[in-house]
C-alpha cells in the first residue's frame, strides 16, 4: 500500500506461482498468462516515475534490499540523467520472509589454537550469524560490514574435519553450490554488494578440488571486478580426502 493505493512495485521476484491469489482479502490479484518481454529497468521507472516520489523510493529499496545491484545501478543512472531527485531509501527493515531465514547474530567465545591430538569433546560451533545459504543472506544485515568473509562450496565442511576451529574463527560464512544451485545470477549481485555496501574487508573462497567447484572462485573474482572497491581474494583448495592441497591469495 503506497499512498492508500496497492501498487505493483516490481515483477522482478513473481515466480508465476500463483499462491498469492488466494491471499488477497479483495480478491483484487489475478493471474495473467502472456508472452513476457525481458525485464527493462528504464521501462519500469518510465512507468513509476509518474506514480509519485513515494512508489519510487518503493522501487528503490525493493531493489536494494534484494540485492538487485545491476537493476539498482541502472535505475539511478536513469534518474542522474534525466536529473530528477533520488529519494533516500537505504533504509535497514526488520526481516518479513521465512522466519527459518530471518538474521540472527550468534554469540560465541573466542576459539583458541586446537591442538592436532586435542580430544573433540567440549568443541563448540564456531558459526556467528544465521543463515549461511547465499541465497538466503542480504548483503544489507550489518553482520557482514567490514566483516572477514568465507565463501565456502557446500562440500567443504563436510570434507574436513577441521573446518569449524581452523577456517570458520573470526569470519561470517556464505555457502553455495556452483554446480547445482539455480539462479546464480543473483549470487553475482550479492557478492558485489558484500564487497560495495558491506564493505567486507578480505574474501576466502573455500572450494573442493573438482573442476566443478571453481565457479565458486571464478563468481568471486567477478563480483570484486565489478565492484568500485578492492579486496583481497585467498583461495583455498581441499581435496575430497579432505585435506588442503593449495592456499593462497589470487
Amino acid at each position: 500500500m503506497i499512498d492508500g493505493k496497492a501498487r505493483l512495485v516490481s515483477e522482478i521476484t513473481c515466480d508465476g506461482l500463483g499462491a498469492c491469489v488466494g491471499e488477497c482479502p479483495q480478491g483484487a490479484i489475478t493471474v495473467e498468462t502472456r508472452e513476457a518481454a525481458p525485464y527493462d529497468e528504464r521501462l519500469t521507472l518510465d512507468g513509476l516515475i509518474p506514480k509519485g516520489e513515494n512508489t519510487l523510493k518503493a522501487h528503490l529499496k525493493h531493489l536494494y534490499e534484494h540485492s538487485q545491484t545491476t537493476f539498482l545501478n541502472q535505475a539511478l543512472d536513469y534518474l542522474k540523467e534525466h536529473n530528477h531527485p533520488i529519494p533516500e531509501f537505504k533504509e535497514k527493515t526488520m526481516h518479513s520472509g521465512c522466519p527459518g531465514s530471518a538474521p540472527r547474530n550468534l554469540s560465541r567465545p573466542a576459539a583458541g589454537p586446537v591442538a592436532a591430538d586435542a580430544p573433540r569433546d567440549g568443541l563448540t560451533s564456531q558459526l556467528t550469524q544465521w543463515p549461511v545459504q547465499l541465497h538466503l543472506i542480504s548483503p544489507m544485515n550489518p553482520v557482514f560490514e567490514k566483516a572477514d568473509l568465507l565463501i565456502a562450496a557446500d562440500c567443504t565442511a563436510f570434507a574436513m574435519a577441521d573446518f569449524n576451529q581452523k577456517y570458520l574463527p573470526g569470519k561470517k560464512l556464505v555457502i553455495a553450490c556452483p554446480k547445482l544451485d539455480q539462479n546464480q545470477e543473483v549470487y553475482l549481485d550479492k557478492l558485489t554488494a558484500l564487497i560495495d555496501e558491506a564493505q567486507v574487508n578480505t574474501i576466502t573462497v573455500m572450494i573442493m578440488e573438482v573442476p566443478c567447484c571453481g565457479g565458486l572462485l571464478r563468481m568471486a573474482q567477478k563480483a570484486a571486478e565489478n565492484a568500485s572497491r578492492k579486496v583481497p581474494i585467498k583461495a583455498v583448495i581441499v581435496g575430497v580426502d579432505g585435506e588442503v592441497r593449495k592456499e593462497a591469495w589470487v
